[in-house]
C-alpha cells in the first residue's frame, strides 16, 4: 500500500501540535483527508459521513492553529463535493452564525 504524502497545511496543523501529543494524535485521522484552502476558507474533504464526524468532533482542535497562524477565516468540511458543515473561526463554534451540518 502506498502511502500519500500529507499536504504542507495538514503538516502546519501537526507541527503546531509537536509539542502536544494527544492534540497531534487526534490530528492523525487528516492524513486519510484532502485538506485545501480555497477563497478564504480551510477545506477538509472526507469520503464519508462518518468521517465528516469525526472531523466535527475535532473543530476546536483543528480552529486553534488555523486562528493563531491566521490561515483562513472559515473552516468548511465536505463529504465529496457537497458541504456539510462551516465553521466561521475565531467564534465559539456553538454560536457560529454560519454554521452548518447536513450529515
Amino acid at each position: 500500500m502506498v502511502m500519500k504524502r500529507p499536504s504542507q497545511l495538514t503538516q502546519l496543523l501537526w507541527d503546531f501540535y509537536r509539542e502536544n501529543p494527544e492534540e497531534l494524535q487526534q490530528l492523525k485521522i487528516l492524513q486519510q483527508c484532502q485538506v485545501f484552502r480555497f477563497w478564504g476558507a480551510f477545506c477538509i474533504r472526507v469520503q464519508t459521513p462518518a468521517m465528516a464526524q469525526r472531523i466535527h468532533d475535532l473543530i476546536p482542535v483543528v480552529e486553534a492553529p488555523i486562528e493563531a497562524l491566521r490561515l483562513a477565516k472559515q473552516v468548511k468540511i465536505l463529504v465529496g463535493r457537497r458541504l456539510v458543515a462551516s465553521y466561521l473561526v475565531g467564534t465559539d463554534c456553538q454560536d457560529s452564525p454560519v454554521r452548518e451540518w447536513q450529515v
